[in-house]
């Protein structure tokens, strides 16, 4: 019986105590067997796990009987039981796309569940080709979204339309980072958003009617792009690396005259007129082609870009550090971008009930332009062939005198001789607390922003060209600015039969404050000292402007679904704005759409090459609060006087001014077919503006 006993136990003990072995394979995708990089692999209940490399595959120590679980974006995830030292993994494309999850303004929704018009752009979307700012990753990939380039040098200005024109304050949409709002506006030169590495960004979801955007109020008459960064996930630390190297060059020059070309037309003027012909175009033939300009001042470009980030975590706290470099020339001479990046975002589950998180992201960013500012490219479209780029001597060339009596200045050496450039700095933070109360009551509180120092360097030489004469001339300029937001929310979500129900209630506060200070002076005593003071003092100048603005919102949204047929969502936000007058302080934005799922009707739900057919109608009310800060009130402006400083009203007062009111209609019907291989949006708008 002894013996027995004991043969029991050492078998026991055998079985429980399973020897380790190496697992190994490949992970592909099922539906063109092309390796997958990046696939999580992790050993089921515990936090032990890898990702496959460049060719697919992975390894890690296991016991026969244990469960990996292999995820990645895109495709369904699978979990598979260790049979043996090999185990290679075909992966589905996720086409349930319905059931994805897509951000919206303070919660996330089913993409099946939205009922306003909402359009998603992906991190592997913003990767098939190459951008350097967020807004630039919009372009061709949203519907109804707009997107105009203003300048052509790196990091230069961009506007972003969504459904075309809105407001006479501005079209920029509401940018949301993370939960922070960053201002869409730009000038002419400058992107809002070329401090944002596209490296970092997850998903965009662009919020495009407003029974959508209304639940942000006055900031969102223009539209609303919700911007979500990469974070940590579960599993083994991960480091990865990304970059690139590209070349830029101009597409087409336009056609232009060559020196023999312009010396035939010299001489037909000058037969026609009786005068001015010129010895040296006797015969054109054999002159060359002379300068073309264009291929002066445009260039074959390179840029690079970096990438490396840290990513891991267990059940508890995920984290990602993220930095990033990009490096990029202008095709034009005179224009270039640099930017550095630097990002920590953190998610920890302190207990149960509440999880805290973190977002933060630096950078510093260098941009050159002297070619926007100073019609440099129409100068060079102008300027005559037989003017060389530089002399024999390396001088800058520049035109003789002409019967022509027009004269232009030499476009290369206005490009190169200039010094035109920013330095900025941007700080983003966030932080959150998640707090569930009871089971499907959350309440979140996040606090954050956004935080600027800019510096503008400009320095043109004293500088004779023939007929063409510049003085010296030197300008500063410093800039700084800081946004905050404290908002407090909580949202309760209750299945109960055929309905669903998710209602959210929220309370935020925001300020904002800015200030500018410039200074600048001519007639420097050298062209190689570019300090303002080493300028004429007698010619000095300078200027200062500060402004602030604060808004407290108050907001609620509910969803309710009908047995996955039938959704309603209503929204409403009441915003008070330091813009207005205490009389007319308050505004109210409210929304309601209405979708019907016609997919899931009985007479619809077996027609399998239909895999969503959804109806959808909405209307909503937004307002635009750029009316300028104290724009009701009287402000004075100074001018200088025989007897010194001077006041004067620099507006006039008008304490009835009110919010601008921009209401929209929007019926759409979306059909996707096929597995969601091919899908349809066609949506009619209206758009009606009104000016209180």
């Amino acid at each position: 019986m002894a013996v027995l006993c004991l043969t029991l136990f050492t078998a026991f003990t055998l079985s429980a105590a399973e020897p380790k072995i190496t697992v190994s394979g490949t992970v592909t995708l099922q539906s063109d067997g092309e390796p997958l990089t990046g696939v999580s692999v992790r050993l089921k209940g515990t936090s032990q796990g890898v990702a496959t490399d460049i060719d697919g595959k992975y390894s890690l120590p296991a016991s026969k009987g244990d469960v990996l679980i292999f995820s990645y974006i895109g495709c369904t995830t699978q979990e598979l039981e260790v049979t043996g030292p090999t185990l290679n993994v075909e992966l589905k494309d996720d086409i349930q796309k319905l059931d994805d999850v897509v951000v919206v303004g303070y919660g996330t929704m089913k993409r099946s569940d939205i009922t306003g018009s909402v359009v998603s752009v992906s991190e592997k979307d913003i990767k098939k080709t190459i951008v350097t700012s967020v807004d630039q990753a919009l372009q061709g990939r949203a519907a109804g979204v707009q997107v105009t380039q203003n300048s052509g040098a790196p990091g230069g200005g961009i506007s972003v339309a969504i459904r075309g024109t809105n407001s006479l304050n501005g079209n920029e949409p509401l940018y949301v980072i993370d939960g922070i709002a960053v201002e869409g506006q730009t000038n002419g030169n400058t992107s809002a958003l070329s401090s944002i590495n596209p490296s970092d960004i997850v998903s965009l979801e662009v919020l495009k009617d407003a029974s959508a955007t209304a639940i942000y109020g006055s900031r969102a008459s223009n539209g609303v792009v919700l911007i979500t960064t990469k974070r940590g996930s579960v599993g083994k630390t991960k480091i990865s690396y990304e970059g690139y190297y590209a070349s830029q060059r101009i597409p087409k020059f336009l056609d232009s005259m060559n020196l023999r070309e312009y010396a035939k037309l010299y001489n037909e003027r000058a037969d026609i007129l009786g005068w001015g012909k010129r010895e040296e175009f006797a015969d054109p033939s054999v002159l060359g082609d002379g300068t073309n300009w264009q291929k002066e001042i445009f260039q074959n470009a390179g840029m690079h870009s970096h990438q490396l980030s840290v990513s891991g975590g267990n059940d508890a706290t995920q984290f990602l550090i993220s930095g990033g470099y990009i490096d990029q020339d202008g095709i034009a001479v005179g224009s270039a971008f640099e930017r550095f990046t630097a990002r920590i975002n953190v998610d920890t589950k302190v207990a149960k009930w509440l999880k805290v998180g973190a977002q933060s992201s630096l950078s510093t960013s260098k941009r050159t332009n002297t070619i926007d500012d100073y019609n440099v490219i129409e100068t060079a479209l102008r300027q005559l062939p037989e003017v060389p780029a530089k002399n024999p001597d390396g001088s800058w060339g520049y035109q003789e005198d002409n019967t022509l009596g027009t004269y232009y200045t030499n476009p290369l050496a206005d490009a190169l001789t200039r010094e035109n450039y920013w330095k900025g700095l941007q700080a983003v933070v966030n932080a959150y607390a998640d707090i569930t109360v009871i089971p499907g009551l959350n309440a979140r509180i996040e606090y954050g922003g956004t935080f600027d120092r800019n510096n503008r360097y400009f320095f043109q030489p004293a500088m004779t060209l023939g007929q063409f004469k510049q003085q010296s001339r030197g300008q500063r300029e410093s800039s700084n600015s800081q946004f905050t937001s404290f908002k407090q929310y909580v949202t309760y979500m209750k299945d109960f039969g055929k309905h669903s129900l998710n209602v959210m209630a929220g309370h935020e506060s925001q300020e904002s404050s800015w200030e500018n200070l410039t200074a600048g002076r001519s007639g420097y005593l050298f062209n190689n000292v570019h300090d303002i003071e080493v300028g004429d003092l007698k010619t000095a100048t300078n200027g200062s402007s500060r402004s602030s603005y604060a808004i407290e919102s108050y907001y609620g949204r509910v969803n309710y679904n009908f047995d996955n047929r039938y959704l309603l969502t209503a929204t409403v936000r009441a915003d008070g704005s330091s813009t207005f007058s205490p009389d007319n302080r308050w505004g109210w934005f409210p929304s309601a759409a209405l979708a019907w799922r016609v997919k899931n009707e009985s007479f619809l739900s077996s027609v399998n090459w239909i895999s969503d057919a959804k109806l959808r109608l909405g209307w909503g009310l937004v307002g635009n609060q750029n009316a300028g800060s104290y724009a009701y009130g009287s402000t004075m402006t100074s001018v200088a006087t025989a007897w010194g400083t001077g006041f004067y009203p620099g507006n006039y007062s008008n304490s009835d001014l009110k919010w601008e009111e921009t209401s929209s209609y929007n019926i759409g019907f979306d059909l996707a077919l096929f597995n969601n291989r091919v899908e349809f949006m066609m949506p009619t708008l209206r758009t009606p503006t009104t000016f209180s």
